[in-house]
């Protein structure tokens, strides 16, 4: 259990810290954290626990991650790349992102994804789907480790069992997902789940006039998360509706719809104690 409750930690303070503001080792253990938690295959590692000292002064690949990309919909690569410290040349390790699945080339090149200077003594241990790496930045012993849950090493037959895969966690598969991952191009479903009214960006899904007659197709059975009724033109049949979820009451949202059944008379919606209902260009009302 403390093991998941140190994860949250460490997604919740990355969510608060600026990514800027943080000290070298702490902000770079975060942001890979962050993106190898989903890595699918991890090619090339050809080293063992002890420290690398070999080449001295010269890059050299150590690894490669393929890992999701955002939303999870298609594959990427990280090279990861070390230099041995010699003299006067600075030891340094280096993550070079690449946006298809591919083989990492022997030097890195330029634009790094992510860099981490003045480090030495690097040693990297990779046990029971943890990867481990230590060394030391301006002198300080730095330790990350990283689950890698979707790596996987075949599969493993017990007697009177089914067979299983060999995994941190078996038959659990970790996915990177976001709001437009299952946006293909035939996808029919209207709105995103920030959508609102007061930002513009809530999608209309039926429209009704101030005769209450019907505007255009009803596509309300259409919206990805479901649909709300906002106060117009009060006609018997209801309002106008958008996709998405309901605030209704809250600043610049539509007022809430009253009951009629207990307030027969009145046709003004609800808003929050501080806020007036008033009608907009669109004769919907809205709370202000």
């Amino acid at each position: 259990m403390s093991k998941y409750f140190i994860l949250l930690l460490i997604f919740l303070f990355q969510a608060c810290v600026p990514f800027n503001q943080v000290p070298g080792p702490v902000q770079a253990e975060m942001k890979i954290y962050n993106e190898w938690l989903y890595a699918f295959e991890l090619n090339d590692l050809k080293i063992d626990s002890r420290v690398i000292t070999r080449p001295p002064g010269i890059e050299q690949l150590l690894f490669g991650l393929t890992l999701p990309t955002e939303g999870g919909l298609g594959l990427k690569t990280h090279c990861v790349y070390y230099q041995v410290p010699y003299k006067q040349i600075a030891g340094f390790l280096k993550i070079v992102e690449q946006k298809s699945k591919s083989g990492c080339p022997q030097t890195s090149g330029n634009g790094p994804w992510l860099n981490v200077l003045d480090i030495k003594d690097l040693a990297i241990k990779l046990e029971n789907f943890k990867l481990s790496m230590s060394f030391k930045f301006k002198d300080q012993k730095i330790e990350w480790n990283f689950h890698l849950p979707n790596l996987h090493a075949g599969l493993e037959h017990g007697k009177y069992q089914p067979q299983r895969e060999k995994k941190l966690y078996s038959g659990m598969t970790f996915l990177k997902v976001t709001e437009d991952s299952f946006d293909q191009v035939h996808n029919k479903y209207l709105g995103r789940l920030g959508d609102r009214v007061s930002r513009g960006s809530a999608i209309r899904c039926l429209q009704v006039d101030k005769s209450c007659q019907q505007v255009g197709e009803n596509r309300c059975d259409e919206c990805r998360y479901g649909w709300y009724q906002v106060v117009d033109y009060n006609c018997p049949q209801g309002g106008t509706r958008f996709c998405g979820q309901n605030h209704c009451g809250e600043k610049n949202e539509p007022a809430c719809v009253r009951g009629r059944k207990v307030v027969e008379d009145e046709d003004l919606g609800i808003c929050q104690n501080d806020l007036t209902a008033v009608f907009n260009a669109d004769h919907v009302l809205i709370c202000q």
